[in-house]
């Protein structure tokens, strides 16, 4: 649907009289009838905005109705809108040629009013149903990861994003059970709910996590909101999941998104932020990047696979860093000793030198003593992850991998260091 109250009907007619009457027996509070005479005034209203249903002629003065039906199908937008014919080309074929294409019903001219009306409305009825399931969190009835997209995307003004992470959730969630997990899901789901103001949007986009979006880049207005609901969490008290359980604790990462920001952008920050947040002990709201000084940091990466190392490059110059790519292990360990980066992250299987060999040779060298090293690789096998600590490595991440994870221990290991345990 095109907002929570509001549907779109669209009515592609070229004859005036039977798009009055369609308006007409449509019409409704719930309801904005859009009237196009032709297929580009059809194609103008579907870039302007979703529409929940189409009602479509098949004689239009510009196009074959039947063309345009196709359009629509092949549009992301309106694949699965239903798309109502109704039309005076009669006959099996045109119907075949219809329902071929990807209507949904088939109704020939001259129509019964009322009976093309209670039609509309079930079809409506169904759709938003559809879209109420797809968009919600079937454990907590809130909006789920995609039902947060879809009211991200209507801020037109930007957007206050805030995000919370029950604090060890995978964890302590072994310990609580299925049961117990789901009850302190629904449990801290309703809590928020009772807390949130009236205009926020409230979501659960998957394990503990929740988003808080305002509508409006409003750092202030969203920090406020995110220490209420830090609140509420730290309330609940979790003795009946077991003695060894007391209270609940989270992170809080929160960011102002100007408009036109993608969704996973704001997401990236505010995860940033929560892993930062958590190197301090006590719970959180975190609003800004407390290590603004790594951005500048050198890292030197070594990654023969083009998408990977498209995909790490590309991620750590969007934190600011400053990255070296090589393609190769020798080059890779020559251009290190040239100029000692502030972290390194090696593939394991490289031309030239692998990544076991790079990383040996680099921790024989003083000068890389308190250098971190993240060994990357599709190798998974737990001798080659303890052959990679024992080495001297610092952290180990598996292909395929998550950006934001990665950018997460990038971030830990610039502005932690080498861990004293470290060999």
């Amino acid at each position: 649907m095109t907002s929570a109250t509001r549907q779109r009907v669209l009515v592609v007619e070229d004859d005036p009289e039977i798009s009055y009457l369609l308006s007409a027996i449509l019409a409704g509070e719930d309801r904005e009838i859009v009237l196009a005479d032709s297929g580009v005034e059809a194609r103008r209203v579907v870039e302007s905005g979703d529409v929940d249903l189409v009602i479509l002629d098949l004689i239009l003065p510009d196009v074959d109705g039947r063309s345009l039906l196709s359009e629509l199908r092949e549009r992301p937008e309106t694949a699965a809108v239903p798309i109502v014919v109704v039309t005076g080309r009669v006959g099996p074929e045109s119907r075949q040629d219809c329902y071929a294409l990807g209507a949904d019903a088939f109704v020939e001219k001259p129509f019964d009013p009322d009976e093309l009306a209670s039609d509309i409305s079930v079809r409506l009825e169904r759709a938003a149903q559809a879209e109420k399931v797809a968009l919600s969190d079937p454990l907590t009835g809130l909006l789920n990861a995609a039902g947060l997209r879809a009211r991200w995307a209507e801020c037109a003004d930007g957007c206050a994003l805030g995000l919370l992470e029950i604090d060890s959730f995978d964890s302590r969630s072994e310990a609580w059970g299925w049961e117990g997990t789901e009850k302190v899901v629904r449990d801290v789901a309703h809590a928020l709910r009772a807390a949130t103001p009236e205009g926020v949007v409230l979501a659960r986009i998957g394990g503990g996590d929740f988003a808080l979006l305002m509508p409006g880049a409003d750092l202030t207005g969203i920090s406020e909101l995110a220490a209420t609901a830090l609140g509420v969490v730290k309330g609940f008290d979790l003795q009946a999941l077991g003695p060894q359980e007391e209270r609940l604790t989270a992170t809080i990462g929160v960011v102002a998104a100007e408009a036109g920001t993608p969704l996973e952008e704001g997401l990236d920050v505010a995860r940033r932020r929560i892993f930062q947040a958590r190197e301090a002990p006590g719970d959180h709201v975190a609003t800004e990047d407390p290590d603004a000084e790594a951005r500048t940091a050198r890292v030197l990466v070594a990654e023969d696979d083009e998408i990977s190392a498209t995909i790490l490059l590309h991620r750590l110059r969007k934190e600011g860093l400053e990255v070296v790519r090589f393609d190769n292990g020798q080059d890779a360990y020559q251009a290190a000793l040239q100029a000692v980066p502030d972290l390194v992250i090696l593939d394991v299987k490289m031309p030239g030198l692998d990544g076991f060999e790079v990383l040996e040779r680099l921790r024989r060298n003083p000068d890389f003593g308190a250098t971190p090293i993240i060994m990357l690789t599709s190798m998974g096998q737990e001798a080659d992850v303890v052959r990679g600590f024992r080495l001297g490595a610092d952290d180990y991440i598996l292909k395929p991998f998550s950006p934001t994870e990665l950018s997460a221990r990038v971030r830990r290991l610039l502005k932690r260091g080498r861990s004293p345990s470290a060999v």
